[in-house]
């Protein structure tokens, strides 16, 4: 498993509140790793923990996002909301 970066940190936190607030169109998480059905997934103990291993960087990334993707959107609302209030 390649370690995180802080640059990829900070990468994915700037893309989930640029997505949050509204500066770039909308998209799912682009970090979420691909949905695998479980039918097709891996069958082994080794294999599970292989999967889980590999999938733990992308997951703290897609974490990051949607974090600053929330971030984003209360922002947002709380910038708007105190322009129609006051």
């Amino acid at each position: 498993m390649a370690a995180i970066t802080a640059e990829q940190v900070r990468a994915a936190r700037e893309q989930g509140y640029a997505a949050g607030y509204g500066l770039a169109p909308p998209t799912p998480n682009p970090y979420t790793p691909e949905h695998v059905p479980e039918w097709l997934g891996p069958r082994t103990p080794a294999e599970r923990a292989h999967r889980a291993n590999a999938e733990r960087g992308p997951l703290a990334l897609a974490r990051v996002w949607r974090q600053g993707y929330q971030d984003g959107r209360t922002a947002y609302a709380r910038e708007h909301s105190s322009a129609e209030a006051g």
